[in-house]
């Protein structure tokens, strides 16, 4: 799928997601609101990487797809793995544990091993946080002949903008669980599968 085409396929599921899972009646306990929160950032970066690329600014765009990774993963940990005393240092501003630290215990939590979270690390961690920390992965796509200026492959952005779309779903995924509405669980499940499928026939 090409970056355009990602991109709009990004806008159409934004705006599902802002149909369905805004103003869900959540939990009030602390856990879930914690994590409400976190799920909630990440679907603002969501919107913010499509933004990001209709204005051409795809450096910042790659950038941010670390944080929307971090705010996902540390909301699912909170929610699902979190002990009472970590949730407490979290409150404090302290969480002990790496990335790949709470990606394996939310994926051993649900009975995943090695789930897609844990291959998204392995395959893209070390490039996300240099396009986050301004690594030569990002500073080597700011040059092309006689020019200083944005680089990036198409098919680069077009997989950032997928990644997005899908780790934008399972935030919203997460909201509609803690809800407690069936009927709206059903329609993520069926959205997350027409999602995947266009984006692989796309492919083909």
């Amino acid at each position: 799928m090409s970056a355009e085409n990602e991109y709009a396929a990004l806008v159409k599921l934004i705006a599902w997601i802002d149909k369905h899972a805004a103003g869900l009646d959540l939990p009030s306990d602390e856990r879930s609101l914690i994590a409400a929160g976190c799920f909630d950032v990440a679907l603002e970066h969501q919107a913010s990487i499509a933004l990001l690329y209709y204005a051409q600014l795809p450096g910042s765009l790659l950038a941010l797809l670390r944080i929307l990774t971090e705010s996902l993963t540390r909301g699912l940990w909170l929610l699902h793995c979190a002990s009472d005393s970590e949730l407490e240092k979290f409150k404090k501003g302290e969480i002990e544990k790496t990335f790949g630290e709470l990606t394996v215990e939310f994926e051993t939590k649900i009975g995943i091993e090695e789930g897609p979270l844990s291959g998204f690390k392995r395959s893209a961690w070390k490039a996300m946080n240099d396009f986050t920390h301004t690594g030569f992965i990002q500073v080597a796509r700011r040059h092309s002949l006689g020019k200083v200026g944005a680089n990036y492959d198409d098919d680069e952005i077009a997989k950032a903008l997928g990644v997005a779309g899908a780790l934008g779903l399972i935030a919203a995924g997460q909201m509609i669980g803690m809800s407690n509405r069936p009927d709206l669980g059903e329609l993520f499940i069926m959205r997350m599968q027409d999602y995947a499928n266009t984006s692989s026939s796309d492919n083909t």
